[in-house]
């Protein structure tokens, strides 16, 4: 249909204020990151990515420019609505993780609430995190008519509430206490203390099911626990030993974590539940706990790149070891791979 030309004046006029109020609707939006991770390799460039460039990750139209107090900032287009990002270093590989490396959820923010978003990066893909939030969970009081051989679990909504769970086991410290450190996924999580399985997790003094335990990360490092009953006591049966670490290379430091990963933690080089801790000599000990009768191990310092090698340097074949022959596997240490 042809506009009549005496209404063309208007409808110029309504199309531009159609346009003048669309460009003045749209929200400018600053971001910037007031801190990143002290290991942050010199020089790196810092791009921002999200829903607004379809999420790729070096895109160079948005890679963020330091200002004169050293924070990356980035003015982004106009838009109106919910923007999503992460940051990154250029893939994604490099992409921002927590304080404890583990993934995070995308930042949003909604156009036109803050003209500027500050932000700070806790650490990147590709690198050792520097300032992991940890919680420590300590056993303290167990029901009388706990089995002598049980093995306690952490059941929780960031392992999808397994009660027997492997990688979420107490180890039992040199004063006869169980505990199981835990790094930071989230900032609260919900849990209970099981043996092994539903039937025999933690009640109160009536046998009835408790509500979720709740710990948050934003506090004291250890919480201490009181465990009233078990529901029952038919425990998981495992097996355990101590393993005890006689002699280490020249070059290990007494601040190196030393961590042992195998086929009962789907062979996780860094897995906090498995961390060798020092006894009253300063020699490293872990008991090892395992369904299995006999597994297979190495020993890291926290990642593949560090694991044990032979004398000269190679790859060693996986230890090994069954249950039952002895109470204590003592083992040495000729070399790490990455010194």
């Amino acid at each position: 249909m042809k506009t009549s030309p005496k209404y063309k004046p208007v409808f110029l006029i309504g199309a531009l204020l159609f346009m003048l109020l669309t460009a003045t609707s749209c929200f400018r939006q600053q971001v910037i990151i007031e801190q990143i991770p002290q290991n942050t390799p010199p020089g790196s460039a810092i791009f921002i990515t999200g829903n607004f460039n379809n999420w790729d990750p070096g895109d160079s139209r948005f890679r963020m420019q330091q200002d004169s107090a050293g924070r990356y900032v980035i003015s982004l287009p106009r838009g109106v609505g919910k923007l999503e990002y992460k940051f990154t270093r250029g893939d994604w590989t490099t992409v921002e993780k927590n304080g404890c490396g583990y993934d995070i959820e995308n930042r949003s923010l909604q156009y036109g609430e803050n003209e500027i978003s500050i932000n700070r990066v806790e650490a990147w893909g590709d690198t050792e995190p520097m300032n992991c939030l940890q919680k420590t969970i300590v056993l303290k009081n167990l029901p009388a008519n706990t089995p002598d051989e049980a093995v306690f679990y952490l059941a929780s909504n960031i392992n999808s509430w397994n009660p027997g769970d492997i990688n979420f086991i107490f180890q039992k410290d040199s004063h006869g206490n169980y505990f199981i450190t835990l790094d930071k996924i989230i900032s609260c999580m919900f849990y209970k203390i099981t043996m092994g399985n539903w039937e025999t997790v933690e009640t109160n003094a009536d046998n009835k099911d408790i509500d979720n335990r709740e710990i948050c990360f934003d506090n004291a490092d250890t919480v201490y626990l009181q465990v009233t009953s078990w529901k029952t006591t038919n425990a998981k049966k495992m097996r355990s030993l101590v393993v005890l670490l006689d002699k280490l290379p020249a070059d290990t430091y007494d601040s190196d974590q030393i961590f042992i990963a195998g086929s009962f933690n789907n062979w996780d080089p860094g897995h906090k539940s498995y961390e060798f801790r020092k006894d009253n000599a300063g020699r490293r000990y872990f008991r090892l706990t395992a369904e299995d009768e006999s597994v297979t191990f190495k020993i890291t310092r926290g990642n593949w790149r560090s694991v044990e090698t032979t004398i000269s340097g190679r790859d060693i074949p996986d230890r090994s070891l069954i249950f039952g022959q002895s109470d204590t596997l003592r083992l040495q240490v000729d070399r790490w791979k990455d010194r």
